[in-house]
């Protein structure tokens, strides 16, 4: 009889414990990449959410106020550089015509016509716009022109006060090399030409001379103070020396020696008397810009003519101006007074 009975089933293979390691090393990888996922996505959000909020931070939320910015800076420009323009074109006497008096209302009327184009162009766009000047003060520029001349007075003193109880600034220089004596910054020794600029409070000399110590043709400046010797700045060179003590430097390179003259930046020492000492070691031209003091009387020569022809002489000039800005639209009224002084920048 044939045997039906079934064969046997063959017996499943149990998974082994390491198997089952494998899978669960899997599963965290897995996990732990869609997490990283999440994360860089969420800070990517969040950097973008940053930036955004910055951009609209920055953004300026009335256009309405751009013109009238826009308008403020032009005005305070061109009233600054008309008061320049003013000041170097008038050539009067402060005591006579074209004096004090009639450099302000030149200025006066330069600012107005100036509004008055601007302001034309305004009304066209529904604007009003307009700058005029509140107050001016008087001024005085002192200058020698005469390159072949030395820093003495009209009456040829070699010690003297060119001003008393002042403000002053743009003060400039230029001096021939063959004019100044041998010294140097350690003795200061035979007599060089120096400037005072005292102010009751604090005292500056700046001394100009050749330095022996170098060797050569050279104009050095040394500058002294209450506290004794600052430094010494010395150019060579056959040219004459430009010497500026309003922004600190010597044939346009830096002197910080100079620079601690310049209170503020613009040299602008007030309440100041301003002389020179042992003039006749010096010689060239200069020039310096004064507010309204005293201590002009038989100093300065501005008829040019006789013994003292080329001698120093005075001009009037502003020395400060007050202008008041005003623009006005649907959208927006701005108003500003601002101080303008020629040098100060």
């Amino acid at each position: 009889m044939a045997d039906v009975t079934p064969p046997p089933r063959p017996r499943r293979r149990s998974r082994c414990r390491s198997d089952r390691g494998r899978d669960d090393r899997g599963q965290l990888f897995l996990v732990a990449a869609l997490t990283l996922a999440v994360l860089f996505v969420g800070l990517a959000l969040l950097l973008n959410t940053a930036i955004y909020t910055e951009n609209l931070a920055t953004r300026n939320t009335d256009p309405g106020t751009d013109p009238s910015i826009g308008y403020r800076a032009t005005a305070e420009e061109s009233a600054r550089e008309l008061l320049r323009r003013e000041n170097a074109n008038n050539t009067g006497d402060p005591a006579k015509d074209y004096g004090y008096p009639t450099v302000s209302d030149w200025y006066v009327g330069s600012v107005g016509d100036w509004s008055n184009g601007t302001g034309l162009h305004a009304a066209r766009h529904a604007r009003v716009a307009s700058v005029s000047v509140d107050a001016t003060e008087h001024g005085t520029r002192i200058e020698q022109s005469n390159a072949s001349r030395a820093f003495t007075n009209r009456s040829g003193a070699a010690d003297w006060t060119l001003a008393t109880g002042i403000d002053v600034r743009d003060v400039r220089f230029t001096v021939a090399h063959g004019s100044v004596v041998a010294s140097n910054d350690s003795a200061l020794a035979n007599d060089p030409f120096r400037v005072e600029l005292d102010n009751s409070t604090d005292t500056w000399k700046l001394y100009v001379y050749d330095d022996i110590d170098t060797g050569g043709d050279d104009v050095s400046v040394a500058v002294v103070n209450d506290t004794g010797f600052v430094g010494e700045c010395t150019r060579p060179g056959s040219s004459p020396a430009a010497i500026d003590v309003s922004n600190g430097s010597v044939n346009g390179t830096a002197c910080p020696a100079l620079e601690t003259v310049a209170l503020g930046g613009d040299a602008n020492v007030e309440d100041s008397d301003v002389s020179f000492v042992n003039a006749d070691h010096a010689g060239g031209t200069y020039e310096l810009t004064v507010s309204s003091g005293s201590g002009f009387t038989n100093f300065y020569d501005n008829d040019g003519t006789g013994p003292s022809q080329g001698s120093p002489f005075i001009t009037a000039v502003v020395y400060d101006a007050t202008v008041t800005i005003t623009y006005e639209s649907t959208d927006v009224y701005y108003r500003a007074t601002i101080r303008l002084a020629p040098e100060e920048l």
